[in-house]
């Protein structure tokens, strides 16, 4: 069988974990409990000693606070999750936010220049 991942990435997941846990101070006793499995199972799990099957896992990353599960998977996948881009320009500060529109109206006009009907544009604004 091809191996697809390398041994370097195999442990990233249960560091990334343990690194959480400690970033965020959460408790081992109330995360697993919560989580419903053993305090030695996650504590295994978070010092590379077993792995956890994608239903533990899954499990302990819905009880954990969304903070840290939004960092756990960022840093994991290496992109931020549920990120779109109209919530990052809403949540952008208003220099920014204007300075995305006007990128937004050049790209616009640029793409547009040649077939663009005005009253067609009027239509559509």
């Amino acid at each position: 069988m091809q191996n697809f991942v390398s041994v370097d990435g195999l442990d990233l997941h249960w560091r990334l974990f343990d690194e959480m846990m400690n970033r965020f101070n959460l408790s081992v006793n109330e995360t697993a409990k919560a989580a419903g499995i053993s305090r030695v199972v996650l504590s295994r799990f978070r010092h590379g000693k077993a792995d956890l099957g994608a239903a533990k896992l899954i499990a302990l990353l819905l009880v954990v606070p969304q903070e840290a599960r939004m960092w756990y998977l960022s840093e994991l996948f290496g992109v931020i999750p549920s990120h779109s881009l109209r919530s990052m320009i809403a949540q952008a500060p208003p220099e920014e936010q204007a300075e995305v529109l006007r990128l937004m109206a050049d790209l616009f006009v640029s793409n547009n220049r040649t077939t663009a009907n005005t009253a067609e544009l009027a239509k559509a604004v």
